[in-house]
This record gives C-alpha cells, structure tokens and sequence, in this order.
C-alpha cells in the first residue's frame, strides 16, 4: 500500500509539473502528435484515454470519474455542434461566390479574373477536374510565357487527379473532405474514418507505452483511493489536456 501511496504522489506531482514545463509537453507531444497524420490527434487520444478511465472509475464505484465524463461528452457534443455549423456556413459562402462568378461568366464568357476565380474556388474545394477545366480555358485566353500561372496551375490539378487516383484518399463523409489513406481523423471536421482497432494498430509504439502507463495507474488509483482524491487527479489532468490544446492551437 505505501508503494501505491508513493506511486500516487509521484504520478500527481508529474501532472502538476506538466503544467510548468516545456519539456514534458514536447515529450507527450512527439508520442501523440507529429508521427499522426491529424493535428489534434493527442487531443482526441488523451480525450478519449480519460473518457474510457472515468466510465472504469464509475463501474469500480468511485464517483470521480461521472463529472469528468459529463464535461468530456458536454464538450465533444458543443465541439460537433460548432464544427458542423461552421462547416454548412463555410459551405454555404463557397456556394454563392460560385454562382455570383457563374452568373459573371456567362455575361463575360473570356474574362480571365473570372476564370481563374472559378479555379481556385474549385481548387480549394478539391474538385479538381473543375478547377482544371477553368484553369485551362484561362490558360486559353493568355499568350504569354509557357510557365503562366494559369499553366502552373493546370499542370498542378493534373498532377492532384494523378495522386488521387494513385494514392486512393479516403473521402470523410461528413464533410466530404480528403484525406490520406491512413488517416485517423478527417482534416477538416475530425470526423472518425477508421475503426478503434485500426487507430490502436496505427500508433506509434511511444504511443501505445504512454497510454497503457496512463491506463494501469488511473484503474490502481480508482480502486485503491477515495473519490476525493481522485477527483484532484482528475483535475490537473484536465488542466493539462487544455494546456496541450490551447498550446496546439497557437502552434
């Protein structure tokens, strides 16, 4: 017991000490984040490494670990509430820029402004046979040197259709963005496109390490201490978890 008591204190002064250092975060950092294809992927695993831990602290019956998962599901339910908003008014704007130029073009069939517009609307967009069409028939229009820019950017819609069709991107249904084969949250909205299994074999062997330490000591913590004492556990962690995030986002 007392070394469970020492391993506690250690376990707690290191998430304290989280708090006050750079080192540790570029530690957790490179095991969570730069060997994952999404940027917010440390913030989605530890998210859901306290999620899973709480409902484990619940079902051994500790009270701890109910207003931690309250807190995680209330955020992840407003976080998707945002996040789709944002993406149908992002949507939306897009729309409407391209029926604006639409309406535009068909006044002005050879205006080159409006052309290119229209391709690198579409090319934000990832439709890129669009883009290209609309990159060419500019390209068309300009008799300047080989290297214009509506050439460079025909060349480059050419070269994104090329990859695409080689390298099969996964298309998020959520959002309809690409993303790469491997890819464990979709770049634009996090939607989830590969299954628990599939994300656990995709880590990183630090990855793993650090999640099952993390996991071994919350089960010890929740079955051998009072609620209380682990509810100040649970505490620093969620104050080091909005530590990394913020500290990702300014990144």
């Amino acid at each position: 017991m007392l070394g469970l008591l020492i391993l506690y204190l250690l376990f707690l002064g290191i998430l304290v000490f989280l708090l006050f250092t750079w080192l540790t975060f570029r530690v957790v950092e490179g095991a969570f984040i730069r060997s994952m294809d999404n940027p917010n992927y440390g913030l989605y695993v530890l998210s859901g490494v306290i999620a899973f831990f709480s409902i484990i602290t619940i079902l051994l019956g500790g009270k701890s670990g109910i207003p931690v998962l309250f807190i995680i599901v209330v955020t992840y339910v407003i976080f998707l509430f945002i996040k789709k908003n944002e993406i149908k008014q992002e949507k939306n704007k897009v729309k409407r820029m391209i029926e604006n130029l639409e309406n535009r073009l068909n006044l002005e069939p050879n205006d080159f402004g409006t052309l290119m517009a229209l391709g690198k609307l579409y090319e934000k967009e990832e439709d890129y046979r669009r883009a290209l069409f609309y990159y060419e028939k500019a390209e068309k229009l300009v008799a300047m040197a080989e290297e214009s820019l509506a050439k460079r950017k025909a060349k480059e819609m050419r070269y994104f259709i090329k990859t695409e069709e080689e390298e099969k991107p996964v298309i998020c249904p959520g959002c309809g963005k690409r993303n790469t084969e491997n890819a464990v949250f979709c770049r634009k909205c996090g939607k989830v496109l590969r299954t628990p299994v599939q994300v656990w074999k995709g880590m990183n062997k630090y990855a793993k390490i650090l999640i099952m330490i993390l996991g071994f000591q919350y089960i010890l913590f929740a079955i051998f201490f009072s609620w209380k004492a682990n509810l100040l556990l649970w505490a620093f962690t969620l104050i080091d978890l909005a530590l990394f995030y913020s500290t990702f986002r300014e990144a």
